[in-house]
């Protein structure tokens, strides 16, 4: 990641918050002796592809640790709005001078440096509004996108309150003719739909604690293809969190993306 200059254009976005229905506090569990979000923000800051990277949460007092856990690091913090994650998006956007954004979401702390690469160097090639992998390969936790300023602003403004939550692409994906939207494939070898990579659930955490505890070493970022192929070695270790269900907003948003491809 470059140094923050005075016009930063591709920005990381990566939100977090301490509050979860299914595992509260997942934010700060540790993965080989630090946070979780202390890998993930490091592991994103160290993207040479970026600007700069922010961690956007909310203005709840709960949030506090998070703000300072990541000033300390030196990585700016935006805190917004409570519920309107796009909201939250948009402002910390507009107070890092983002014209792109490459959203990060707080419980993938094996986000995939190589997709990230690919996505920012296809989404400004393009001049997309839009840039994601499609499909089910989301459900694994390794995925990022690209969206530009304008097109978070205009989801705002033409969607409802349901626009605003978790999925901040929704209004986007239900609306793929007022954007320019540009589709991408995982880098060869890392598309493995029947490994969960995310933390949303206590079972999860037990996976990533394993993986971390393994294969992290001082200095180093452990990369997704590091873990698969543990877990291809290891197949043991994929069923701790196989029997998990996927949140339904995901589900919905991985529907949606049939209707995406076909018109392309």
């Amino acid at each position: 990641m470059t140094p923050l200059h005075d016009e930063p254009r591709v920005v990381a976005i990566v939100s977090a918050r301490m509050a979860s229905v299914r595992y509260p506090r997942k934010a700060v569990v540790p993965l080989a002796g630090r946070p979780l979000l202390a890998v993930l923000l490091e592991r994103i800051a160290s993207a040479p592809d970026l600007d700069s990277v922010c961690l956007a949460t909310s203005v709840s007092p709960e949030n506090m640790p998070l703000v300072e856990l990541t000033r300390h690091l030196g990585i700016p913090v935006y805190q917004g709005d409570e519920d309107d994650v796009l909201r939250r998006y948009i402002d910390c956007a507009r107070h890092m001078r983002a014209d792109h954004v490459v959203r990060v979401t707080g419980d993938n702390p094996l986000t995939d440096l190589e997709t990230l690469a690919r996505l920012v160097t296809l989404h400004l090639e393009s001049g997309a509004d839009y840039t994601y992998v499609p499909g089910d390969a989301l459900l694994m936790g390794i995925l990022c996108e690209v969206i530009t300023r304008p097109a978070l602003e205009r989801a705002w403004q033409r969607g409802e309150a349901h626009h605003r939550s978790e999925l901040v692409t929704l209004y986007i994906k239900e609306h793929p003719e007022e954007f320019k939207i540009q589709t991408a494939e995982l880098p060869e070898g890392l598309y493995r739909p029947e490994y969960r990579l995310t933390v949303d659930e206590a079972e999860d955490v037990q996976l990533m604690q394993v993986l971390f505890e393994r294969l992290a070493a001082p200095g180093k970022i452990v990369t997704t293809r590091q873990a698969i192929a543990l877990l291809d070695k290891e197949p043991a270790l994929a069923k701790i969190n196989q029997h998990l269900r996927h949140k339904p907003v995901n589900l919905r948003s991985v529907a949606l993306d049939a209707g995406i491809v076909g018109k392309q």
